[in-house]
């Protein structure tokens, strides 16, 4: 018998073409039979109506069935046959979903039969739906179990701070309205944080904004991306709670929340795209969704499709689809750093689970080749990004949630030595190319890594940090506070600010005050400045008045949080906090410049060049002074050297964790002499030595 091609198989012919046989009792009386269903006329006139049934090849004498039921059993035949063609082309394209997403082919054999074919397929849902089982599994604490609960909903029931406002009108502004939203967000976010590709999302604002007659084929993805670029474009520029922009942000948002069941599920990159979008979204608007939520399910999806790891290198994937896992992985890898750092919480996986992933370089490779034809938005600045995030996780990692008996002096100096070379190194990478804002947010990372790296922590508590470390602290954080207080003055400047740097802001006025508590006197005589004042009492007058400018400047910056999004608690906690402090910083400054009481002669380090030395020119919005973090050596004479980079290669850095970058090992590394050079306490990660990604090119 000829195969039966899939069109016959999926629409059979219903028509009966010749008669049926005749019923039992028919047949046995030898009488005329006309085959009426459910029963013939003969049983009907008989009163035999319910015996009535057929005989056929099919079934023996004694066990007919009735002519429906023949035709169900055909049916199922049919839909059997139908179900086990699909399941080979299923297992074909899972086949290669699997390539893209694990970057491994699923184990299979040479020759399956159909049955096989149908229990391996079988075993691959099975796995694949794991996330969804815990899902179901854990919803049972949220609303209530239920059959219909989705990932999408238990995100959104973990994540969710308040509901948002239904508006009636979900329509979209007309396109023109829109351009400088769109224009705004790949020039200023895209750039930093480039998870997605620049061209697609055209391609879906051009079908969201095509006519009528192509509303079909946009999709619910596309909708979600348009949407949610537009509003965290609209958050960003907001100024006040309340203002145009927040209204449209708020508009933009609860419109694309309708289609989260849709587009947020686990298994799949376009699934990990929409949740970092809105991620990024509850950075920029923290009033309605808890971001620290959010980007650790991000991570773990990140994990669960395997992009924390590298593809096999027999594995057989595009450049282009390669370049997109790393690039997802990196924006979820530098974002879970951020968050995590900022809130104090631990991070969604350590660096060493994930030692492998190279750098996304194949964007910037392309655009310096044909720059006017490839990409519009150079993302090269991303690359920066990462190259810093790298260097705070591992610090944060080491000295936060790696250990908990303190170092000794001698561990703590080298380990606090080769990451200030780290960010000394990574600062002479900025090119002047970049713009303002890119410069300007980047110098706020190099501050805020300082003063990290500086301050007191688990294991390297207060007593074991040297004098000179604890003033450079002092001037570090002075200088933080002055550069973000700016940030928040400028209207340009203050789209760059997330939530997370005004929680860092409390970390840091936090560790401020911890060690003015316990070194008084010695910052306020002590200075890492060249050119400060040589009278000891106008010294005094000085840092005390830095001191009270730092207090103040962050209770002004806390009070943007308030403006722009209702939150209040940052700054009322940080003023109740500090206000014991700033009343004997008032009282001493006022002391120190009516009486000019005579001041202790106590020694304090010696002034050394440092990172603070001509800081003036930014302020006018110039690229960050090429000035250098003070160099190990003048640390204190406590502390063990530690090789500065070579003068060759001065983009060469000595980290703490094994990154993971496109970068070059050093050849001179060895297991062996990596042990005998750094002896770290039990359980630290290897020392290893690498180029700056983003220095190069």
């Amino acid at each position: 018998m000829a195969r039966e091609s899939i069109e016959a198989l999926l629409n059979p012919s219903l028509k009966v073409s010749r008669p049926v046989a005749a019923c039992a009792r028919c047949r046995s009386a030898k009488i005329k039979c006309d085959g009426k269903l459910p029963a013939c006329s003969g049983c009907e006139r008989a009163g035999k109506a319910k015996d009535c049934s057929s005989a056929n090849d099919d079934f023996a004498r004694g066990k007919e069935r009735s002519y429906v039921a023949a035709l169900e059993t055909a049916i199922q035949r049919l839909q059997k046959k139908v179900e086990d063609a699909k399941m080979g082309d299923h297992y074909s394209r899972r086949s290669s979903l699997m390539m893209l997403t694990h970057g491994r082919p699923p184990l299979q054999h040479k020759s399956m039969s159909n049955s096989q074919r149908k229990e391996a397929s079988s075993v691959d849902e099975l796995v694949s739906d794991f996330g969804f089982l815990t899902v179901n599994a854990t919803s049972r604490d949220f609303h209530g179990f239920s059959s219909t609960m989705s990932f999408a909903k238990l995100l959104k029931a973990i994540s969710v701070k308040q509901v948002l406002p239904v508006f009636d009108d979900e329509s979209l502004p007309p396109r023109q309205s829109i351009s400088h939203l769109v224009n705004y967000y790949f020039e200023n976010i895209y750039v930093m944080l480039p998870f997605f590709s620049e061209t697609e999302y055209m391609s879906s604002l051009s079908k969201v904004y095509a006519d009528s007659q192509a509303q079909s084929l946009v999709s619910p993805c596309d909708l979600w991306s348009v949407r949610l670029v537009l509003a965290i474009s609209s958050a960003s520029l907001c100024q006040t709670r309340g203002d145009e922009n927040y209204n449209a942000a708020i508009r933009h948002i609860s419109a694309a929340m309708n289609l989260a069941e849709h587009v947020i599920y686990p298994g799949s990159i376009v699934g990990v795209q929409a949740l970092l979008l809105l991620v990024q979204y509850s950075l920029v608007d923290p009033e309605y969704f808890d971001s620290w939520y959010l980007i650790g399910m991000a991570a773990r999806l990140v994990v669960d499709l395997g992009l924390h790891c590298e593809p096999a290198p027999e594995t057989k994937i595009s450049k282009q689809a390669l370049d997109l896992r790393r690039r997802i992985f990196y924006c979820t890898y530098a974002i879970d750093r951020v968050v995590s750092m900022s809130l104090g919480f631990a991070f969604s996986f350590t660096d060493d689970s994930a030692p492998n992933v190279l750098l996304p370089t194949l964007a910037t490779d392309q655009e310096s080749r044909s720059p006017s034809q490839l990409f519009l938005r150079s993302v090269r600045p991303s690359l920066f990004l990462f190259d810093i995030r790298r260097v705070q996780s591992a610090f944060y990692q080491k000295t936060r949630w790696s250990a908990r008996q303190p170092w000794t002096m001698a561990v703590a100096s080298e380990y606090v030595s080769s990451t200030v070379d780290d960010i000394q190194a990574w600062q002479r990478t900025f090119p002047p190319s970049f713009s303002q804002k890119h410069l300007q947010t980047f110098y706020l990372e190099s501050l805020y890594s300082q003063a990290l790296v500086l301050s007191p922590n688990q294991v390297i508590p207060n007593d074991i940090i040297p004098d000179l470390n604890k003033i450079t602290f002092f001037h570090a954080a002075v200088e933080y506070s002055e550069q973000l207080r700016m940030m928040v003055q400028s209207i340009e400047l203050q789209a760059c600010l997330l939530y997370t740097d005004f929680c860092r802001a409390r970390f840091v006025s936090r560790q401020f005050q911890n060690i003015m508590w316990a070194n008084f006197d010695l910052l306020l005589r002590g200075s890492s400045i060249p050119g400060s004042p040589s009278s000891p009492n106008a010294l005094l007058l000085e840092n005390c008045n830095k001191a009270i400018v730092f207090l103040t400047n962050i209770s002004q910056v806390l009070e943007w949080p308030k403006q722009r999004w209702g939150i209040s608690a940052l700054q009322e906690i940080f003023e109740q906090e500090s206000a014991v402090l700033l009343e004997r910083l008032k009282s001493r400054h006022q002391e120190y410049s009516m009486n000019q009481m005579p001041v202790a002669t106590t020694a304090a380090p010696a002034p050394q060049p440092g990172f603070f030395s001509n800081m003036a020119g930014f302020q006018q919005m110039q690229p960050p002074p090429q000035t250098e973090l003070p160099t190990t050596q003048s640390y204190s004479s406590n502390y063990m050297s530690y090789p500065t980079p070579p003068e060759d290669n001065p983009a060469m850095y000595s980290n703490s964790a094994m990154h993971r970058s496109m970068l070059l090992r050093a050849t001179s590394w060895s297991p062996q002499a990596e042990q005998d050079s750094f002896n770290l306490p039990s359980g630290s990660l290897p020392r290893r030595s690498y180029n700056f990604t983003g220095g190069q090119g």
